[in-house]
């Protein structure tokens, strides 16, 4: 009772002089991202405060792509990874000894969707079957449009050889369908939106969406070692992604989350209000994960199987 009265003293001393117990430090957390709307669930847990009330410092590293993401998670300069689906597969079957710690985009079941739209000259395409004899452009053969795209073909009985790739960054493909350079364009958000606006294209259908619906398109990676040494900050890491997604997901919060990704992306506030936001995931889905890798052997993304046994976290 006296050492309980000690305690007591000296707390309510520490009030009436106008102190309070030290603070408990925040734990720094490094992550990469990428300069696209899928990356909204950590940046709405930054600036929702959803990071802050879990106690983590997340300092952010926006990159270009997911394989520079594992790159540098590989080489320690980011603690978790935001990267794609194929990305994170592809480096699996390399070797890295990663953990899914939480998810981030996922396709909805129905367009129209955020994902990527194959968009074409008014009137040029009426049926599947019209894509042969095509040139459709995609931002990277073996990339996760592309991917899709062939997937799309399969699905509809398209002989894959009477259809040319070409590698093309979205920012250039409306001119060259524009110029006739190619048939076909596959452009994601925002850039899908814009080139809409052109009344002689048409968007003629999402691949994603016809292919799989409720895949996982993005997610957020670390290294094992680092979560079994950081397990506690990287369960309150994921608990704060689950939040931003919910939050994200409700329409009610809109409004808020579409200003978020025009500071976030830079985009044109003309855009703001019409460009489509992401679906987000609340947990990492092993099941469609293990699908885009099925997709991935058959079209020779990679060679061999990925066991995710034990590579997916389980929030607490």
């Amino acid at each position: 009772m006296t050492r309980f009265r000690c305690l007591a003293a000296g707390l309510l001393a520490m009030l009436v002089l106008g102190l309070a117990p030290a603070a408990q430090a925040q734990d720094k957390v490094r992550v990469s991202i990428l300069p696209f709307s899928e990356s909204l669930g950590a940046v709405v847990a930054d600036k929702q405060g959803y990071f802050k009330a879990e106690n983590l410092d997340v300092q952010f590293k926006v990159i270009g792509s997911g394989a520079e993401a594992m790159t540098l998670l590989q080489a320690g300069q980011v603690d978790i990874a935001f990267t794609n689906t194929v990305s994170t597969l592809q480096a699996l079957e390399q070797g890295l000894q990663a953990t899914l710690v939480a998810p981030g985009a996922v396709v909805r079941t129905k367009g129209p969707d955020s994902t990527f739209a194959l968009i074409a000259k008014k009137g040029l395409l009426k049926s599947p079957k019209d894509l042969e004899g095509k040139v459709i452009a995609t931002n990277i053969i073996n990339s996760t449009n592309w991917l899709y795209d062939v997937m799309y073909l399969e699905k509809h009985g398209i002989d894959r050889s009477k259809v040319r790739f070409v590698e093309l960054p979205f920012p250039q493909m409306g001119d060259a369908l524009l110029n006739g350079r190619v048939d076909v364009i596959g452009p994601s958000e925002p850039f899908r939106t814009v080139l809409l606006d052109n009344a002689n294209f048409e968007a003629f259908v999402e691949p994603m969406v016809d292919a799989q619906p409720n895949g996982d398109i993005t997610q957020y990676v670390a290294l094992t070692s680092w979560v079994q040494k950081n397990g506690d900050a990287a369960n309150r890491f994921a608990r704060a992604i689950r939040k931003a997604a919910a939050f994200a997901n409700d329409p009610a919060n809109e409004a808020r989350v579409r200003e978020i990704n025009m500071q976030f992306t830079n985009l044109s506030p003309a855009l703001k209000d019409r460009v489509k936001l992401p679906l987000f995931g609340a947990d990492v889905n092993a099941a469609e994960i293990r699908r885009t890798m099925e997709l991935m052997l058959k079209f020779g993304v990679i060679k061999t199987p990925v066991d995710l046994t034990g590579r997916v976290m389980t929030v607490k």
